[in-house]
């Protein structure tokens, strides 16, 4: 699974290059960012592109230390440039390009609207977001190295099942499903994953809510409704008790003379003006 198989035959004969010392060198993200764009595959010393990336992101601390949108900017930087050029030289791996960068810039505005609401997330969201963040950064570095292959006619590294693994733990994680898309020529893996990924931004921005605040939010639920029917049947109750009053009052008088009465309905209409 991301495996460079480019050149097989030549492979063996090409300098191996040790990629982990050559990026300990850079001291900020976008001088990382651009080793990417010029990085050679075919003399990638590690049999894992996906495992690499994943690895220097996280050595370099991209998104622990905040870094998560410098990184994404300087590769949408990068990609603005190819773009011009790749609208002159039209052909299938030009458009195919152009359409990832595309849709790249989607799920980085889809995101924005993530993080621009980040503050207000609990644990439960906050903990999502952060492994969101580093799949946001490798795939946009992914994109990249994508459109520079394409751009060079390369074998292609993604394989139908590149993405396979990771897409399985988002779903999981996220407790959601693969959307279904239609199949694009040369960049399909990509633009599954894409559409998981934009999926799960419009999760966060959904701001779903951890089990522990659902419990929460029917507990509260129910003690409101505990207290409207406690209400509800105190009324019931004083009501009851009001209309037993009237029917014992009703057959006092009912028993008494005229003169009797009347003192009876005086005593039960100051007795109702002194409890009302």
């Amino acid at each position: 699974m991301g495996t460079c198989n480019s050149q097989k035959n030549t492979c063996n004969t090409v300098k191996q290059i040790n990629q982990v010392e050559v990026i300990s060198q850079f001291t900020t993200i976008r001088e990382l960012m651009h080793f990417f764009d010029q990085i050679s595959l075919e003399k990638l010393n590690f049999p894992d592109l996906s495992a690499f990336l994943s690895k220097h992101i996280n050595k370099n601390r991209v998104v622990n230390e905040g870094k998560t949108w410098v990184a994404i900017n300087e590769v949408k930087t990068i990609l603005n440039n190819k773009t011009a050029i790749l609208i002159r030289n039209f052909n299938p791996e030009t458009d195919a390009a152009i359409q990832l960068i595309y849709l790249l810039k989607q799920l980085i505005e889809v995101s924005m609207g993530a993080q621009e609401l980040s503050t207000s997330f609990n644990e439960n969201a906050v903990e999502l977001f952060h492994y969101y963040q580093a799949q946001l950064v490798q795939v946009s570095i992914e994109v990249l190295l994508a459109v520079n292959t394409l751009v060079r006619k390369q074998e292609y590294w993604w394989k139908d099942n590149y993405f396979n693994w990771r897409s399985i733990y988002i779903q999981t994680m996220f407790k959601i499903q693969q959307p279904f898309v239609e199949k694009i020529d040369l960049i399909g893996p990509f633009y599954g994953f894409i559409a998981l990924l934009k999926q799960c931004a419009q999760l966060i921005c959904n701001q779903q809510k951890s089990p522990d605040l659902i419990e929460i939010d029917i507990k509260a639920q129910q003690e409101v409704l505990e207290q409207f029917y406690s209400q509800i049947r105190t009324g019931f109750l004083q009501n009851q008790s009001s209309q037993l009053e009237s029917i014992n009052w009703e057959r006092q008088i009912a028993s008494k003379s005229l003169g009797q009465q009347l003192q009876l309905y005086h005593l039960y209409i100051n007795k109702k003006n002194y409890t009302s």
